[in-house]
């Protein structure tokens, strides 16, 4: 027996809805290993930001879109 055209849709529309408070979740437990320093265009922008002696040498710059949505955040994590 197949789905209907209404049934496919509803199946459709709660895969979606799951599948995008998954990921959301995935993202923000992400972004919660950040300190975050100022904007960026690329990953070098960030090495100056997220060195010494605020952070330890060790510690990683990455540029992220922002959580927030408004461009670019140096992210200082730890390796």
């Amino acid at each position: 027996m197949g789905l209907s055209k209404l049934q496919f849709v509803v199946v459709f529309v709660l895969c979606s809805l799951l599948v995008t408070s998954q990921s959301k979740d995935v993202r923000e437990n992400a972004y919660s290993q950040c300190v975050y320093k100022g904007s960026c265009v690329s990953n070098r922008d960030c090495k100056s930001q997220c060195g010494p002696p605020e952070f330890p040498p060790e510690t990683i710059g990455l540029c992220q879109p922002s959580p927030r949505g408004h461009g670019n955040i140096c992210c200082c994590a730890k390796d």
